[in-house]
């Protein structure tokens, strides 16, 4: 467990990360070793006892999908903000940082970035994944009614801007559709006219109540903030040991109808999103009751609400539009999840691809090309000199994304996905998606306890883990 929990536990040369949060570096309380216990549960023991959310056998399972791959899996419990699982790949040794030379060749590693947390530090453009946003903000204007065309002409926001497609181009026409087909047949032109149709101050109003920040200019949303409040945990500083990069839109005066459009369907000023943030828009509608409740790493503290996003009926509808994903006759994942609905698993969905351009690499050492650039001003005269990286305009990366919930009828874990270079969602992320609700289900997850309130959670989760706890540890370092 030692890789899968780096990104967790941090270093001393790195980001804190928990461990010098719960116990500080100065005090000298550093655990004397760290319990990863069987089933529910991963404990530092020492001088304190904290006992985490993580499920060790999600996370592993997590660590399994992952292998060979660069991206992030992020599991909760909606009903009480449990973090269950948040890997990211690659990762690293904590023994192997503690070399200078290693940690110095890590640092460098551009390419792979095996340092940075991609769950929680890392932004992407959401693609089609986003539509689960742009749907709940139609169903919060009470807009959700409305019916759109999707024609071969492709759609125009605007006078003389560029038609929008789906992904087949042309030839991909579904008619004219209301939001469940779109959501289910993943449908750009429909979207980009919700998008449009909801306009900035709608779509701003949806965003904040999933946590997401919504600026007036580009320049405001690219600064990269991070966000410690979304966490439900003892201190500030376990807050700030763990704060993901603030997802972003712009909602400025400045926006077009064109940018709405694309916005609607996760391009253009919605391409800001971390895996973290694209979990907790899934765990709002999961919620029974529609809320959004605060993540929780520290396995004692009881749930808070971060917001009340939605009515449960909404919440219901929504979670039954995002079964069409995975069980629809035209759902975009109903392949994938087809042996899950045949077994008796009832799950929701949503598949998302996007392209991202990114640096072009140096085959031998793994860093970004650069270019030599001069700049100068109108008489001729060096104002400065750079080195500008190259980037491959020609061959952007396309990322696959995938939203789950599962078991529909009273969802105990969402899951985000994201597959850099995965292409199609339902093709890679999604079948990793599908091996987690397994694992969730064989762990115990869906055996729902049944309580009034709605926040409910697995016999597992409720009550602890009923199976002998295994130990393994780390040396305290």
């Amino acid at each position: 467990m030692d890789q899968a929990m780096a990104h967790i536990f941090g270093s001393d040369r790195g980001d804190p990360g928990l461990e010098r949060a719960l116990f500080g570096v100065q005090s000298g309380a550093l655990p004397e070793a760290l319990e990863v216990v069987e089933g529910k549960g991963v404990a530092f023991k020492g001088n304190s006892d904290v006992r985490l959310t993580i499920d060790r056998d999600l996370q592993q399972a997590a660590v399994d999908q992952l292998k060979g791959k660069h991206g992030a899996v992020v599991v909760l419990n909606p009903q009480t903000g449990e973090v269950l699982a948040l890997y990211s790949e690659p990762s690293y040794s904590l023994k192997e940082v503690e070399d200078e030379t290693a940690w110095i060749k890590l640092e460098a590693n551009q390419r792979d970035r095996p340092l940075v947390s991609r769950a929680l530090g890392a932004y992407y453009i959401p693609g089609s994944t986003f539509k689960t946003v742009t749907m709940t903000a139609a169903f919060l204007a009470g807009v959700q009614d409305t019916e759109f065309t999707c024609s071969g002409g492709g759609y125009y926001a605007a006078p003389g801007a560029n038609p929008i497609f789906d992904d087949g181009g042309a030839g991909e026409v579904h008619g004219r559709i209301g939001i469940e087909t779109a959501f289910e047949v993943s449908c750009n032109q429909y979207f980009a006219q919700m998008g449009v149709k909801l306009g900035p101050e709608r779509l701003k109003q949806a965003a904040q109540l999933l946590g997401i920040g919504a600026y007036d200019t580009p320049a405001e949303a690219l600064r990269g903030r991070k966000e410690p409040e979304i966490w439900n945990a003892s201190t500030d500083a376990i807050k700030r040991a763990l704060a993901p990069r603030e997802a972003t839109i712009v909602t400025g005066k400045q926006v077009t109808r064109y940018d709405l459009a694309l916005m609607g369907y996760g391009q253009g000023y919605a391409g800001q999103m971390t895996p973290f943030q694209m979990a907790l828009a899934a765990a709002a509608i999961a919620n029974m009751d529609g809320k959004l409740m605060k993540p929780k790493i520290e396995f004692n503290r009881p749930p808070e609400m971060f917001k009340q996003v939605m009515t449960p009926q909404v919440a219901a509808r929504l979670r039954s539009i995002m079964g069409l994903v995975t069980g629809g006759p035209r759902g975009t994942a109903r392949g994938v999840f087809a042996p899950l609905k045949a077994a008796g698993i009832n799950t929701g969905g949503k598949t998302g691809t996007a392209q991202k351009v990114v640096p072009v690499y140096d085959p031998k050492t793994g860093e970004p090309k650069t270019r030599h650039k001069v700049e100068k001003d109108n008489k001729g005269n060096i104002i400065r000199e750079y080195e500008e990286t190259i980037m491959d305009e020609d061959h952007p990366r396309v990322d696959a994304w995938f939203l789950c919930i599962a078991p529909l009828e009273r969802p105990q874990i969402a899951i985000a996905v994201i597959v850099e270079g995965g292409g199609y969602g339902s093709k890679s992320a999604a079948p990793i998606a599908a091996a987690l609700v397994l694992k969730a289900k064989d762990l115990g997850y869906f055996k729902v306890v049944d309580n009034q309130s709605g926040q409910a959670g697995s016999q597992r989760g409720q009550q602890g883990n009923q199976r002998q706890p295994r130990a393994v540890t780390t040396p305290r370092r």
